[in-house]
């Protein structure tokens, strides 16, 4: 099996980055795929035993101006009402778990209507594909798949069956094609490697995965859609250099400030043990005004806060304060 460098498959290779929002809606969310969806939920969500599937509308509207829209990647509603939302999420971000129980809430919502005299509400699935590894507990066992529902603390009783969510974190799944045996595994590897491949090794040749490499070959997309791939693409690789220098400037300032003022402090105790320590303070201090100095230049760069902060380890308050 033939794999492309990162850098040339990024944008150009022959099968799109199913991690790309636009590339994950085009493969997964359109009326002729269906069957594309319907097994990869199967996979996922299996209790459900999914045989049909309709879509909905992508974005969830707030109920007041002020609040922040909810937009999935997939949205889809079972014939008994169930709804489930997908997502592909590559960058990490801080409050994620957060992000997503706030987005359920316009899933929940929507479905109490106005004039409507109870409070029955039909399950609500929130299923996240990621390419990074969430904050677990320490005895955590390094599971790909997680799911979470409302339980009570010390008994597990359900409290309600009617939200769910499903986290998929494809930074821990590294097999190949070869070494697989199971078709949720064929899935992992299909959204998460698909696009570094020149030849498809052998199982492509026949079923849902000759028409997933199908669907997913950047030839294949119509043009409007194509455009928004690429620019999306490029989009990312922009940022990623971005993330990239701003760290690399964070670290050669802080170290070049933290020499020379723990070497002043130093030489002003005038002692073995008061150099030390004062290089220690000064590297310590001089690290942290190398951050911020940079975070000022990178803001005064217009590179957006959150970028920032990932880059030079301050937090999004300081950087939005500077």
């Amino acid at each position: 099996m033939k794999r492309k460098s990162e850098h040339d498959t990024l944008t150009y290779g022959k099968y799109v980055n199913l991690m790309n929002d636009v590339a994950f809606q085009w493969v997964f969310c359109r009326e002729d795929n269906k069957d594309l969806l319907i097994a990869l939920l199967n996979e996922l969500i299996p209790e459900l035993r999914i045989e049909d599937l309709e879509f909905y509308r992508n974005r969830q509207q707030s109920y007041a101006k002020n609040l922040k829209d909810s937009v999935f990647d997939v949205s889809c509603i079972l014939s008994d009402g169930t709804r489930i939302n997908v997502e592909v999420q590559v960058r990490a971000q801080d409050w994620f778990a957060d992000r997503c129980l706030y987005y359920s809430t316009y899933c929940i919502q929507d479905q109490v209507k106005k004039g409507q005299e109870d409070y029955s509400l039909k399950p609500v699935y929130i299923v996240s594909i990621i390419a990074f590894t969430r904050q677990h507990a320490p005895d955590w066992d390094g599971s790909i798949l997680s799911s979470y529902s409302l339980r009570e603390d010390r008994t597990h009783e359900l409290m309600t069956d009617n939200l769910h969510f499903v986290f998929v974190e494809l930074a821990h799944f590294d097999k190949k094609w070869e070494d697989i045996d199971n078709d949720k595994e064929r899935f992992y590897f299909c959204i998460r490697r698909l696009h570094e491949l020149d030849v498809l090794p052998d199982g492509f040749a026949e079923g849902i995965w000759a028409k997933l490499a199908r669907q997913s070959e950047l030839a294949a997309m119509e043009s409007s859609v194509k455009i928004k791939y690429i620019n999306a693409m490029t989009t990312d690789i922009d940022r990623r250099a971005q993330m990239k220098y701003a760290k690399r400037v964070a670290r050669e300032e802080g170290l070049a400030e933290g020499r020379a003022e723990g070497r002043a402090e130093g030489r002003a105790e005038g002692r073995a043990e008061g150099r030390a320590e004062g290089r220690a303070e000064g590297r310590a201090e001089g690290v942290e005004q190398g951050k911020l100095e940079t975070a000022r230049n990178l803001k005064a760069e217009n590179i957006p806060a959150d970028v920032i902060a990932k880059c030079t380890g301050l937090t999004l308050e300081q950087v939005e304060n500077l």
